[in-house]
């Protein structure tokens, strides 16, 4: 289905799906709750349904953390390295976006 031509739409739809972080694997950590998991069901909805959209969304090396807590109920975290090059690949075409027709 991916690529195909909404007749229903009467167009070609083009979406910039903004968020702040987005889970699309654990293996990416660019996300740490419900908003992520969310953004990441929306873009992988998106896709499975032919829609042309492109999610847009920050990208930290670090930041992020592993949380376990001991047998005495003691939270400790691990930071969270991660190699965005080992999961990511690097488009080679930039993209502007004029929300509303304004300048960006």
């Amino acid at each position: 289905m991916t690529g195909h031509r909404h007749q229903y739409l009467g167009l070609d739809p083009k979406v910039a799906y903004f968020s702040m972080e987005i889970a699309l694997s654990d293996k990416i950590p660019t996300y740490s709750g419900g908003l992520g998991v969310l953004a990441g069901d929306t873009i992988r909805s998106s896709a499975n349904h032919g829609l042309p959209l492109v999610g847009v969304s920050l990208l930290h090396r670090g930041g992020y953390f592993k949380q376990t807590l001991d047998k005495d109920g003691t939270q400790h975290d691990e930071a969270v390295k991660w190699q965005p090059e080992k999961h990511l690949v690097r488009l080679p075409k930039e993209i502007s976006v004029k929300p509303d027709g304004k300048a960006a």
